[in-house]
């Protein structure tokens, strides 16, 4: 009765880290440091309740699947602050769809392309989040893993698709800010992927989610290179890049971001989650607009997270990624990157909780990217920060020697 393909989830990262400690029981007297999940720890801006009591005469509305005014209007101030190259070059209503976060719409995304091309096959990135595989999944392709391991940069190596199977790509998932390492993909690199994308006709989405939480360099956001490439009409054309205000507001409860990209795309997304999708309700897309405008509030976040990853590494030096709040650590020598044994050994002797990186990704070629890593979220306040990094380091030059 159940679709046999949902077998492909069984092995959620999430899922699979709490079983590999469920066993363990660290010291009852220590304090324990989750590090799993990326949820921000911080609160969103102070005036967020207000707005959503203001707004609260408007829950008995129906959600649309299209844009407001105001949020369209909204995104429009966002854009000419981040994104001031393409702020004014197209028509908002026609390339932009409000959506409930960056989840669902990945996986949706799939739905979009699905009997596009015969024999079809979606190109996920290695390791990966799992709403991109699940779009995989939904676009009815073969789902092909691109490793994106320390040898490439932690991307995908473009010049090395094999052109027959571009020729049969349906749908390509990449991210920047990278999850987990936190690398921003160049100008260059973009402009190949969309240049790809045209030439063998398939979709490349793009997950921006942490687009708005970096360092040293602002991360370029695929629309921007895009708009500056050749094209054919459609000034974002076999492009949608996924936007979230999770990250970036703090604000992954209000479950709001938005779509923009090709027309096409964004018109088949419109007619889908019209039929059977989630969609914001009305209250939380006018709070999500006002977030968009906000801007020092994410500047206040963003300098968090530096002080954060400042602070892991003074304990570590292991130096400071340029995007994104996870640390992707290397496993210590002595446990031959046997990431599972040294999570299991961090929960049971140090009180901390993370995720393995085999965990994150998948074998392919017999080498699978993400193993002898580990991720830790460094999402909480500074204090708790600071002492999980003292107690990771002790942990790293004395095994067993932690308090």
């Amino acid at each position: 009765m159940i679709n046999p393909e949902f077998e492909i989830f069984k092995d959620n990262m999430f899922v699979q880290a709490r079983t590999l400690i469920a066993d363990l029981a660290p010291a009852p007297d220590m304090e324990l440091f989750d590090l799993t999940v990326g949820e921000p720890q911080m609160p969103p801006p102070d005036w967020l309740s207000d707005v959503l009591a203001d707004k609260s005469h408007r829950w008995q509305a129906y959600p649309k699947a299209v844009a407001s005014q105001q949020f369209l209007d909204d995104v429009h101030v966002y854009l000419a602050s981040r994104f001031t190259s393409i702020a004014d070059k197209f028509t908002l209503s026609d390339h932009i769809v409000p959506v409930p976060g960056t989840r669902e719409p990945l996986h949706l995304l799939g739905h979009c392309v699905r009997g596009a091309k015969p024999s079809a096959a979606a190109l996920v990135t290695n390791p990966f989040y799992h709403a991109w595989r699940a779009g995989a999944l939904a676009s009815g392709g073969e789902i092909l893993f691109l490793n994106a391991g320390a040898e490439t940069g932690f991307l995908p190596d473009l010049g090395a698709l094999d052109e027959a199977v571009l020729k049969r790509t349906t749908i390509m998932y990449l991210c920047s800010p990278s999850n987990p390492h936190g690398v921003i993909a160049t100008y260059e690199y973009l402009a190949e992927a969309i240049l790809l994308a045209r030439r063998y006709d398939f979709l490349l989405v793009m997950d921006e989610c942490y687009s708005d939480i970096w360092r040293n360099n602002k991360p370029v956001s695929a629309l921007e290179v895009a708009a500056q490439l050749p094209h054919q009409g459609d000034i974002f054309s076999h492009l949608i890049i996924v936007n979230s205000l999770s990250k970036r507001s703090n604000a992954a409860g209000v479950r709001a971001g938005f779509l923009c990209g090709d027309k096409r795309v964004i018109s088949a997304y419109k007619v889908l989650v019209a039929n059977g999708g989630a969609l914001v309700p009305t209250p939380l897309l006018e709070a999500a607009g006002a977030l968009y405008r906000d801007q020092e509030h994410n500047k206040i976040i963003c300098a968090h997270y530096e002080t954060s990853f400042v602070l892991a590494d003074k304990a570590l030096s292991c130096g400071i990624p340029d995007g994104g709040f996870f640390l992707w650590l290397e496993t210590p020598a002595s446990y031959h990157a046997d990431d599972k044994q040294y999570v299991r050994d961090l929960y049971a002797q140090a009180g901390i909780k993370a995720v393995p990186g085999s965990l994150m990704g998948v074998t392919v070629g017999g080498v699978n990217p993400a193993a002898g890593y580990v991720r830790f979220a460094l999402v909480h306040e500074h204090a708790i920060i600071e002492r999980a990094m003292t107690r990771l380091a002790r942990h790293r030059s004395e095994p067993y020697a932690v308090s």
